[in-house]
């Protein structure tokens, strides 16, 4: 590796903003895999991801493995998972509920860990993205990568849950809080801050 080797991502446009994804053309389009079951809300989160590389010209989707969302090419290259989750899930009184889940899938997150031993040169990454709802319009909360092995260290408690294009598979769901909390982040720097970066820690 050279000196000038970055050894995390370049981002480029650590400000946009999930919102600012939602007005472009098709935004709220599925277009990935499984697309026939997807939210667009998820599809935008892959979309905010790119827009961060845009610039640089360097960040593709329609990768061929259904595990990676993106990938970032270069010296170290990076194989990109995206998450996304609502703040707050609504209560049948309208009142906010309980905090917003991510779901892992373990299988897609074991092919994930495995490229860091099969492939000296990429490095896998998840992109985690917490919204808020305010009149059917997304409001990000905030944003934040994460090394692979790092969230493989906070996962905890598989259990099988039935999918619909997937079959019975093991999933993990994990509250935002709960993830921050494991990771050190503090939800006041999580929502202050443009873009959490643990990569180059």
């Amino acid at each position: 590796m050279t000196e000038n080797c970055s050894p995390n991502p370049d981002v480029i446009n650590p400000e946009m903003k999930l919102e600012d994804i939602r007005y472009r053309v098709n935004a709220n389009t599925c277009d990935g895999h499984g697309r026939s079951t997807a939210s667009g809300r998820g599809y935008n989160a892959e979309r905010l991801f790119n827009a961060i590389f845009d610039e640089s010209g360097t960040a593709f989707r329609g990768t061929i493995d259904s595990h990676i969302d993106s990938y970032v090419p270069g010296e170290i290259a990076y194989d990109v998972e995206v998450k996304s989750c609502v703040a707050r899930y609504q209560s049948s009184t309208g009142e906010p509920g309980r905090y917003g889940q991510f779901r892992i899938w373990k299988h897609h997150h074991d092919q994930l860990i495995a490229e860091t031993s099969q492939f000296d040169s990429r490095t896998p990454i998840y992109f985690f993205v917490v919204y808020s709802v305010r009149y059917g319009i997304e409001e990000e909360v905030g944003k934040l990568l994460v090394p692979a092995e790092v969230v493989d260290d906070v996962l905890d408690n598989w259990s099988l849950e039935e999918h619909v294009t997937m079959g019975e598979q093991k999933t993990r769901q994990i509250s935002w809080h709960l993830l921050l909390k494991r990771l050190g982040v503090s939800a006041d720097q999580f929502k202050s801050e443009d873009l959490i970066d643990l990569t180059d820690e």
